[in-house]
């Protein structure tokens, strides 16, 4: 193999290196991150920075190379034109990596992690209730708290198993799914070799690896979003405009299991519209497909809010806002950072520049490709897929700023501070748990401007 490499010329050696180098980045992201987080039984170790620090230096190293590379060696990273052999396997292997990594952390968790994140001990509770009481009720008050669709999930695995093992199990199970969507929706829309790439990329985040492992909603929430993705795309086609009903009903389902969302989804939905608006005009509102598709959402939506109501007003005006939020713990960081403006103002540029680290190797990857969208700004499909790029981008970004500030505010000292190595931390294992889904659709927008199945068959597979 050596050998056949020394005798390629410098441009197909080059292809040949590509997905290598990129497989051994993903998977030392994991591992450093992982090996600097200490010893996962151990709470002082688990609330250190090193681990951050580690990851989001590993991610500042691949920007600067690129950055490099692209601008003053002029070395493109083109990986769809890399042999399809090659590229197959080392990013398959990766995805097998990133796979059994999650599946010991997972396997490996104990009750007291769940609740050192304390996320992961709620949705059990949670999720516990619902089995008993159909409702959700958390140290004897109802809860709304998070949103309920993860939970119910979870309570399916309770009826039959013990807590704790029904977890790990529901948890495995949730992740294998968004593993296999994420690849096949892919796979149906570009091919098996961007699949393979998408997966691999999603697959090795250590933030939604690790949070996934303590019972966190990422891998639903994942699978939500990129049905969302996909069938908004698929509606664009002649003849499934009908598509866009599936498409809404997903979109409700993502909402109530991402509670943290809250009503920044007005955002969302308000720039959905403009989108359709832009190149429907007038007609959109007679269009009964668009017109069913926002049915479902505020029918599903709308059912949960009127159970929050109905539980947790207590008749003034502004206790209706806060009643009908989807999160209370997010509507009580609103509400302080409305007297805290300049704090959160300042933390949303800087998680905004600690994003750009973590953004910035995989557009690199892909620029090649996502710099050709440029000149199709006004296509429907590229303008869908940059909406969906921005979108949990900027809220995240906005959500993070919130809740930062407000954290700050009563947490003691040593959980989250000021202090950079803190806010880096707060970046690597909330924020990019934000921020990851907005891959797919980014390398999604990629191989709108790649003939991936032409460029695979251009070069030989003798390697």
């Amino acid at each position: 193999m050596q050998a056949t490499i020394k005798r390629l010329p410098n441009g197909q050696r080059w292809r040949i290196l590509v997905p290598v180098i990129v497989c051994l980045f993903l998977i030392a992201c994991l591992f450093v991150y992982l090996v600097y987080q200490g010893n996962l039984g151990d709470w002082e170790a688990f609330m250190g920075g090193e681990a951050s620090m580690g990851l989001i230096g590993l991610y500042s190293a691949a920007a600067v190379t690129g950055f490099v590379a692209v601008f003053f060696l002029k070395k493109e990273i083109r990986i769809l034109e890399s042999p399809r052999k090659l590229v197959t396997i080392v990013f398959l292997v990766t995805i097998i990596v990133g796979f059994g990594v999650f599946t010991y952390l997972n396997f490996t968790a104990t009750e007291e992690n769940y609740n050192w994140m304390h996320d992961g001990l709620l949705y059990q509770q949670m999720g516990q209730s619902w089995l008993v009481n159909h409702e959700f009720i958390v140290d004897g008050n109802y809860t709304h708290h998070f949103a309920p669709v993860y939970p119910m999930y979870l309570s399916a695995f309770y009826a039959v198993l013990p807590v704790h093992l029904g977890t790990q199990i529901a948890v495995e199970l949730i992740f294998a799914v968004s593993v296999a969507v994420v690849f096949f929706v892919t796979r149906q829309l570009y091919g098996d070799v961007p699949g393979l790439i998408t997966t691999a990329l999603v697959v090795t985040v250590p933030s939604f690896v690790f949070s996934t492992s303590r019972n966190y909603a990422e891998p639903m929430v994942l699978i939500l979003y990129t049905l969302t993705i996909f069938f908004i795309l698929e509606s664009l086609k002649p003849g499934k405009g009908n598509r866009i009903v599936l498409a809404g009903l997903f979109a409700a389902l993502g909402f109530l299991t991402k509670a943290s969302l809250g009503y920044f989804f007005i955002l969302t939905g308000l720039a959905g519209f403009l989108w359709r608006f832009y190149y429907m005009k007038w007609s959109v509102f007679k269009n009964k497909n668009y017109l069913a598709a926002i049915g479902v959402f505020l029918v599903l939506v709308g059912a949960w809010t009127v159970r929050n109501i109905s539980l947790f007003w207590d008749g003034s005006l502004s206790g209706l806002f806060s009643a009908a939020q989807p999160s209370v713990y997010l509507n009580n960081a609103v509400v302080y950072a409305t007297q805290d403006a300049g704090t959160v103002f300042v933390e949303f540029w800087f998680l905004a520049a600690l994003s750009l680290l973590f953004l910035l190797p995989y557009v690199w990857l892909l620029s090649p490709y996502l710099k050709q969208a440029f000149g199709r700004l006004r296509d429907e499909r590229v303008s869908c897929l940059l909406l969906a790029i921005g979108l949990p981008v900027l809220i995240g970004l906005a959500m993070g700023a919130v809740d930062f500030a407000y954290e700050v505010s009563w947490m003691p000292g040593y959980w989250i501070t000021y202090y950079p190595v803190s806010q880096v931390r707060y970046l690597a294992l909330t924020m990019i748990r934000y921020l990851f889904i907005a891959i797919v659709p980014l390398s999604w927008l990629a191989y709108e401007f790649a003939d991936a199945k032409g460029m695979e068959r251009k070069l030989s597979n003798k390697v």
